[in-house]
């Protein structure tokens, strides 16, 4: 995380709003998840990304028992083909709820996949994207948040899942420098550390 960054956030927020992404900042988890559910409607189908940070928030749960139809590859004892539909589902959805690998002070996206389906689902396919981001997620420039991936969350995501190379899981890489067009994004800030 960025030393300083409650006297830099204000710049990040402004820079985001700048490149057209609506910007929420909340103080807590539990806020987030708030925001999160006000931003989805009940009748909306929802796709999940690979995301510690969502699970976090344990907005998941919150979705189905409501009524949404969410679809997930994270699941326990799933078959490597139910996996692979799962992920066709989750860029197909109204909504895809996901984070972020890194947001530079710029305002920029970057993230890198191993399959490249939250890469995908995050610029064009579902209409509406929430990305959910603790302050932890913050680097100063492409190069910082590049370095940040690499060498902090792949290593960390790989002794997760048990993966020798780390390098396995960085097969996708992308730059949003702005909202596309077609896709209306919501970045929700957490002023605490979520996910790596």
């Amino acid at each position: 995380m960025l030393k300083d960054i409650d006297k830099k956030i204000d710049t990040l927020i402004e820079n985001l709003r700048k490149k057209h992404f609506n910007i929420i900042n909340t103080e807590s988890i539990e806020q987030a998840k708030e925001e999160v559910l006000k931003l989805i409607n009940e009748n909306e189908t929802v796709g999940v990304g690979g995301s510690l940070t969502i699970r976090a928030l344990g907005v998941i749960e919150e979705l189905i028992n409501r009524g949404n139809k969410v679809f997930q590859h994270w699941l326990p004892k799933t078959f490597i083909d139910e996996i692979k539909q799962a992920r066709r589902k989750e860029i197909q959805a109204d909504v895809f709820l996901t984070s972020t690998n890194t947001i530079t002070l710029e305002g920029e996206l970057v993230n890198m996949d191993t399959y490249g389906n939250r890469v995908a689902a995050m610029i064009f396919g579902p209409p509406k994207v929430i990305i959910v981001a603790g302050y932890n997620k913050i680097v100063k420039n492409i190069d910082d948040a590049f370095k940040k991936i690499r060498e902090e969350t792949a290593v960390k995501n790989a002794q997760r899942l048990g993966i020798e190379f780390s390098e396995q899981l960085c097969k996708v890489a992308t730059i949003i420098y702005q909202k596309p067009d077609d896709t209306d994004i919501t970045i929700i800030l957490v002023n605490t550390q979520l996910g790596f």
